[in-house]
């Protein structure tokens, strides 16, 4: 018969589970008073961590961050990469250059094309690792007057900011021509399309431009008269977009007698259709009553011919206008733009650079247009 089995029983004494329970005792007080000192060492050590982040975070270029804290600055003076090459690029041939991966700022490569922008006089920009130079100057910028834009606008402000446009218009670095342009041609930087202005100008006229030229608005090809061409950018989105655009002055003749009436509904407005065309981009069909213009008849044409001056500049608006009435435009020739006219030119196909007197006409728009922005 087996024997039941034996309880355990501890050989220890108590005098040894005094002695254990006193050791956790002191254990867990050394953990207590410990405890702070831990926490903040740890909340220290990962604070510094944190501002050695930051730190070299900063030291990284200012593009190397994400773009929209670039493109969404509104108080600094950028301007979009693609008018960098405007001396020797057209927009679309810039956008290619930037979508090609082959421009750099400040080393590091860009192939966002669409609202990157540059910092004049700060951004360092590079085409296959050649570093462009005169930039600034070519986009009406120079370190007096950029320098003055930005005392001034901290001084408004009252914090570090930068204004976006100088008022001080800077001219001396771009060229300003105005071309008596023949029916026949047609007013593209397009080289390829055969009656395009700029090979007129420089094949046939003997104009020979040290930058790249691009017309302030459009003629059509069957218009002719006063247009004028620039290197200045500036320029045609003074003059022709915004509250500040500028008159131009038509001599127009129809087919046949206009009737009072009809001189009466072009003062007041005609409603035509038109669709706006930039960059070859075709917008939305725009159908809304022009707006008031001054029509004056011409003496000695049968009633037929009259002056128009249009501040406007919709696509083919005097004929569309004149077509919505029951005429065909016969004639359409520019004789005025922002106050310039085609003197002391004397014939078709002939060209000057701007005088001073029509250099202060060009300043006091550039000047206006500027000091718009400034104040917005």
């Amino acid at each position: 018969m087996r024997r039941p089995p034996r309880k355990h029983t501890s050989t220890r004494t108590p005098s040894v589970h005094l002695l254990q329970l006193y050791s956790a005792c002191l254990l867990l007080a050394s953990v207590l008073e410990f405890a702070p000192t831990f926490c903040l060492a740890f909340i220290s050590t990962t604070s510094a961590r944190t501002t050695v982040g930051h730190s070299r975070s900063s030291l990284l270029p200012s593009h190397a961050h994400s773009s929209s804290n670039n493109n969404n600055n509104s108080n600094d003076n950028s301007i979009r990469l693609n008018k960098v090459f405007k001396a020797t690029h057209s927009r679309r041939e810039a956008d290619a250059l930037i979508d090609s991966g082959r421009i750099a700022v400040n080393g590091q490569p860009v192939h966002q094309k669409g609202g990157f922008k540059v910092k004049p006089f700060i951004d360092k920009v590079s085409l296959d690792g050649v570093v462009i130079k005169g930039w600034e100057a070519m986009n009406g910028l120079t370190k007096t007057n950029h320098a003055t834009s930005r005392r001034n606008d901290n001084k408004k402000s009252g914090k570090n900011s930068v204004s976006t446009t100088s008022t001080t218009s800077t001219t001396k670095t771009f060229e300003y021509i105005k071309y008596w342009k023949p029916r026949g041609i047609t007013c593209t930087t397009d080289r390829s399309i055969p009656t395009n202005i700029i090979d007129d100008l420089i094949q046939r006229r003997g104009c020979h431009p040290q930058h790249r030229i691009y017309p302030v608005g459009r003629l059509d090809k069957d218009t002719s008269g006063l247009i004028l061409l620039t290197s200045d950018g500036r320029l045609p989105n003074s003059a022709l977009r915004g509250k500040f655009k500028q008159p131009k002055v038509y001599q127009v003749l129809v087919d046949r007698p206009i009737q009072p009436n009809d001189l009466q509904q072009l003062r007041t407005g005609v409603v035509i259709t038109t669709v706006a065309q930039r960059d070859g981009n075709r917008g939305k069909p725009l159908t809304a009553p022009t707006l008031p213009c001054r029509v004056d008849r011409i003496p000695q044409t049968k009633r037929r011919g009259v002056v128009m001056t249009l501040v406007e500049g919709r696509n083919r608006q005097i004929r569309k206008m004149m077509a919505a009435l029951g005429y065909s435009v016969v004639q359409l020739h520019r004789v005025q733009f922002m106050g310039i006219t085609l003197q002391p030119l004397k014939q078709e196909g002939t060209w000057k650079t701007l005088d001073h007197k029509e250099m202060t006409l060009v300043r006091n728009v550039l000047d206006q247009a500027a000091t718009a922005v400034d104040a917005q």
